[in-house]
């Protein structure tokens, strides 16, 4: 089977005047297969987050190459990029601060879709729906962000990501500012999305015991570099590395 997403060699050096470089990505390779929930785990600076944006092309990288569904993207612009975004999406972790606080969540949920060129009938007609299918009243769409909970607005903006139907989903800490039930509730939605949309998910997060569950594969970050790779239940019932035996230790002593 061939991989969806195809990372080799990606290394991230942030250059900033009167300091050292810093590299944040250092020679970092996986793949990720259709169908397949891969996590990545790692402390605060580990790289998790700045893998993330380098996969989406929020920033760009100083080495190596990203394919993403057969094709370089890597150095992608303009209308390239924007074809690439309607294969991966990104919900991040503060989803008050996803969406523009002057604009209703379903203005936000639909500007792919006016972008795409449906119609405002259609466009609306589909954000209904979408809000539906993440577990909100349609009526949700006339809402500002800072008018729902934090459990709410990152359900609205789980169907933003999916209005363009993307096959990959790149959840970057969504669940980490949501407390225990919402973020069950929010693991559940997830869970039954990757059922009916058969996406493939990208699921960085702190939380081992949410990885141990929902994961089909497991990375290990530190320093920028991936350390330990295996199932889940490998990397945490027989760490090789040092540092992931440490990082277990310290969530499950």
């Amino acid at each position: 089977m061939e991989p969806i997403l195809d990372v080799k060699n990606l290394t991230k050096t942030f250059i900033t005047e009167g300091k050292s470089p810093f590299k944040a990505l250092d020679q970092v390779d996986f793949q990720l297969y259709p169908g397949e929930t891969l996590g990545i785990v790692g402390e605060s600076g580990s790289g998790k987050s700045t893998l993330a944006k380098a996969v989406t092309r929020l920033i760009n990288v100083t080495e190596g190459s990203i394919n993403l569904c057969g094709r370089d993207i890597t150095h992608a612009k303009g209308r390239e990029l924007r074809s690439a975004y309607r294969e991966v999406q990104m919900v991040f972790q503060s989803p008050v601060t996803s969406f523009d606080p002057r604009r209703t969540l379903g203005d936000g949920i639909g500007e792919s879709l006016r972008n795409s060129g449906l119609s405002k009938a259609e466009t609306k007609e589909k954000v209904f729906h979408l809000l539906e299918e993440c577990g909100l009243p349609a009526e949700f769409a006339a809402r500002y962000p800072h008018e729902v909970s934090g459990g709410q607005c990152q359900r609205a903006a789980i169907a933003r990501a999916l209005a363009i139907k993307p096959r990959i989903l790149i959840c970057d800490e969504a669940t980490s500012a949501l407390d225990v039930t919402v973020q069950q509730q929010i693991m559940e939605l997830l869970e039954k999305l990757r059922e009916e949309e058969k996406l493939s998910y990208l699921f960085i997060c702190h939380n081992l015991a949410l990885v141990q569950n929902f994961c089909d594969r497991l990375l290990v970050m530190y320093a920028g570099r991936i350390v330990e790779e295996g199932t889940p239940d490998e990397v945490i019932m027989h760490p090789k590395d040092e540092y992931t035996k440490k990082l277990i230790e310290a969530v499950f002593q």
